[in-house]
């Protein structure tokens, strides 16, 4: 493949795959909050390796929090939902999960700042389309996402 298409692979996998499923996933009509809060964190880990091209997670999953989430705190999203969440299926001090609740989102009550779903997942793809634009754009970045292929590669499926 050329690095082109592999660029193309890896736009393909985060938004017809990732952030498809969540998507998805969020418009059933069964409750699926947590699954999704899991898929979300899962999101932003596997785009930040080809951002940033490290496997130092905790720096990389917090760097593109602070460079396209920056209405969160990287430490505390980091910890509550990709740690505890993810890999304990519990949460931590810092957020309390909640859907169809616009009204709470980021807000502190009772020392729990509220994350709400549909507003988490609609500033996740607008990072991620902030991404896509820079990863089509900018060498660097284009470099770190090929680079990062070459040892991991990306989710497809075969014909």
């Amino acid at each position: 493949m050329t690095d082109d298409q592999i660029i193309d692979q890896i736009i393909h996998s985060f938004t017809n795959y990732n952030l498809r499923d969540i998507l998805e996933i969020n418009n059933n009509q069964l409750d699926f909050t947590i699954a999704e809060f899991i898929l979300c964190s899962c999101l932003i880990d596997q785009v930040s390796g080809f951002r940033y091209n490290t496997d130092k997670v905790g720096k990389r999953y917090k760097q593109f929090v602070k460079d396209y989430l920056p209405n969160y705190n990287p430490d505390e999203l980091y910890d509550d939902l990709r740690n505890k969440l993810v890999h304990n299926y519990s949460i931590g001090s810092f957020y309390g999960l909640t859907r169809k609740a616009p009204h709470l989102h980021l807000r502190k009550v009772n020392n729990v700042i509220h994350l709400n779903l549909e507003n988490f997942i609609s500033d996740l793809k607008t990072a991620l389309d902030k991404y896509i634009i820079e990863l089509r754009s900018d060498s660097d970045i284009r470099r770190k996402a090929l680079c990062w292929y070459s040892e991991y590669k990306i989710l497809s499926l075969t014909s």
